[in-house]
């Protein structure tokens, strides 16, 4: 079971930086950047980096961790496009750009920033979806072909050439998905599924790529499974535990289904839970790790994960 890291909370370029080579130098699978254009809180204003330049940034001051997002919004651009803009990263860094493709659903960001014209407006959820499935088709047509053409419902190429070829043999395409189309447009088109949340949210995800993986004649050794759990919390003791579940309860919250799903817990707790991800086809997750006041206090509570938890699966 490999981990990657989730970097948002580092806020700045500098903090990212000190912080992705403090996961560089612990050896784990990579750094991810969520890629929205802003922020949630503050409404919306609290400091957000764009994140391709700065996953962009990361990649070139790195020198063996993957980079990449968790996940790329489709609707900020053009799919012919990301695809070239996805084989230059991959030659950049040498064959460490990890792409995870997302349909968007911040209807703010739509809003605010126009990304489908004409005030349009953020389109349905079957549309989002419809258009993801054709951006997965051309990127990986892109990503397959030096000159290629493609007829859709909201894109038309005529020869796009993406030359230079990637340096990857064969760059791998996941999408994220939880509702049911889009897990099987992931089975059907992509080379891999996020499926992020807790463990139920897990299982429920793959209950559904399962079957549509094997009607397809694949198995889960043909694909890349990995998930995003963005709060991991770590607790040297039992006790220590009990608190936080005995504080989840008082704030209203169901401490039975965390202390089942969620992956909070102490190293034998979160071992157990992570097998259950595995049994699952789990490979990768992008993860950070609780409590923590700083960038290096994160950094040792990676550290504490990964010689308590990581290392004993």
């Amino acid at each position: 079971m490999e981990f990657g890291v989730f970097i948002r909370g580092a806020v700045t370029y500098e903090k990212m930086l000190e912080f992705s080579l403090g996961v560089e130098e612990l050896d784990y699978y990579g750094v991810f950047l969520n890629d929205h254009v802003n922020g949630f809180a503050d409404g919306g204003k609290e400091p957000y980096l764009e994140a391709w330049t700065a996953i962009t940034g990361l990649g070139m001051q790195t020198s063996k961790i993957k980079v990449g997002h968790i996940t790329l919004f489709n609707s900020i651009r053009n799919p012919a496009y990301l695809a070239k803009s996805a084989t230059a990263l991959d030659i950049m860094t040498n064959g460490r750009f990890e792409l995870i493709l997302g349909a968007g659903w911040a209807e703010q960001e739509y809003l605010g920033y126009d990304f489908m014209e004409k005030g349009s407006g953020m389109p349905s959820a079957a549309q989002r979806v419809t258009r993801l499935k054709e951006s997965v088709q051309i990127i990986r047509g892109m990503f397959d072909n030096p000159v290629f053409s493609f007829e859709g419902k909201y894109w038309k190429l005529k020869e796009a050439i993406n030359i230079p070829r990637p340096v990857t043999d064969h760059l791998k395409i996941s999408v994220g998905a939880r509702q049911s189309r889009m897990i099987k447009i992931a089975a059907k088109y992509a080379d891999g599924i996020n499926s992020s949340g807790n463990l139920a949210n897990i299982e429920r995800i793959l209950g559904i790529y399962h079957p549509a993986i094997e009607k397809l004649g694949k198995t889960v050794d043909d694909v890349f499974i990995h998930g995003f759990a963005p709060s991991v919390w770590l607790f040297d003791t039992r006790e220590d535990y009990d608190v936080y579940l005995q504080k989840q309860k008082a704030a209203g919250k169901d401490a039975k289904a965390i202390a089942e799903n969620d992956f909070v817990g102490t190293p034998e707790v979160l071992i157990e839970k992570w097998r259950k991800a595995m049994d699952l086809g789990m490979t990768m997750s992008v993860i950070n790790v609780r409590p923590y006041n700083d960038i290096s206090s994160n950094i040792e509570m990676l550290a504490k994960f990964k010689d308590q938890v990581a290392s004993q699966l």
